[in-house]
């Protein structure tokens, strides 16, 4: 038995090793890709245009930048506030029932590929703006609403998780005091609120780096977008579209690279900035 053990350790440790080798090889090679770009370019990377292919090329991904910002941002906050719903009701109110066909229903929404939700957005919301006579049907709303469709089932599932964490002995001892039922759902968020902010933050990132649905339904337009139905270009669509399409080692190539190492960075720094916010609203929960 202590054989077994001691190979299972091994193993363990040799995958994490080899994974965490990985994780630098790819952060050493993105960044290496990238250097030409920021040498040659420097902050003109952050302009607004994008022509890479103008004899006169520039490399700005600023209204690209933009873009993604715009649609996480509000995705985001359509799919916390829908999904903290749910998962309150499943949490307080409804049956055991209703708990496991809710529950089920969103793990196969949530097992559904993303290609899979951009050709819906194509073949059935699109037809459906037409028919509102918006000018174009692939524009910024369809792709927030097939994204929270992407990430709504995350939302819920973390949520939910987190409410059912909260301790069993703290509901008890408010209702003991006289809390109402009203009373009891505010202290239960403040107790499950590191996971429900855990939740929002992977939600972010995940709508931030999607990359097959917004380049299915966005619209594909370089420009800040005037309403919903106007076409967006998030940084994904650029890397996702073109990066088979450019000459290996080119400038174009590089400012490619330059992308893909800013979402990586915004990943990163999505992350830590999660864990250190989560450990201090698990000091303020703890009082």
């Amino acid at each position: 038995m202590k054989v077994f053990s001691k190979i299972f350790v091994v193993i363990v440790s040799a995958a994490a090793m080899i994974v965490v080798a990985a994780i630098f090889a790819m952060i050493f090679f993105i960044t290496k890709e990238s250097i030409r770009a920021i040498r040659e370019v420097g902050l003109g990377l952050f302009s607004p245009n994008w022509y890479p292919v103008w004899s006169e090329a520039e490399f700005g991904i600023r209204t690209m930048l933009l873009n993604s910002l715009l649609l996480s941002i509000w995705t985001s906050f359509i799919v916390f506030f829908i999904g903290l719903t749910i998962a309150s009701y499943l949490h307080r109110f409804a049956s055991r029932m209703e708990k496991e066909v809710i529950l089920r229903v969103f793990e196969f929404i949530s097992g559904i590929p993303s290609v899979v939700l951009g050709f819906f957005g194509v073949v059935v919301l699109a037809p459906l703006f037409l028919k509102f006579e918006i000018w174009t049907p692939l524009n910024f709303l369809n792709a927030s609403i097939v994204l929270s469709v992407l990430t709504l089932p995350l939302m819920v599932s973390l949520s939910y998780q987190s409410l059912e964490q909260v301790p069993r002995e703290v509901l008890e001892g408010a209702i003991s005091l006289g809390a109402s039922e009203s009373k009891l759902i505010p202290l239960e968020l403040r107790y499950a609120a590191p996971g429900i902010l855990n939740a929002a933050l992977t939600v972010f990132n995940r709508i931030f780096g999607e990359t097959m649905i917004v380049l299915m339904v966005s619209g594909g337009a370089n420009m800040l977008p005037r309403s919903f139905f106007s076409p967006v270009r998030p940084l994904t669509v650029a890397l996702g579209s073109e990066i088979n399409e450019v000459a290996v080692g080119s400038l174009h190539y590089s400012a490619l690279f330059f992308i893909g190492s800013l979402l990586l960075a915004a990943s990163l720094g999505l992350n830590l900035a999660s864990n250190k916010l989560m450990r201090r609203l698990e000091r303020w929960v703890k009082g």
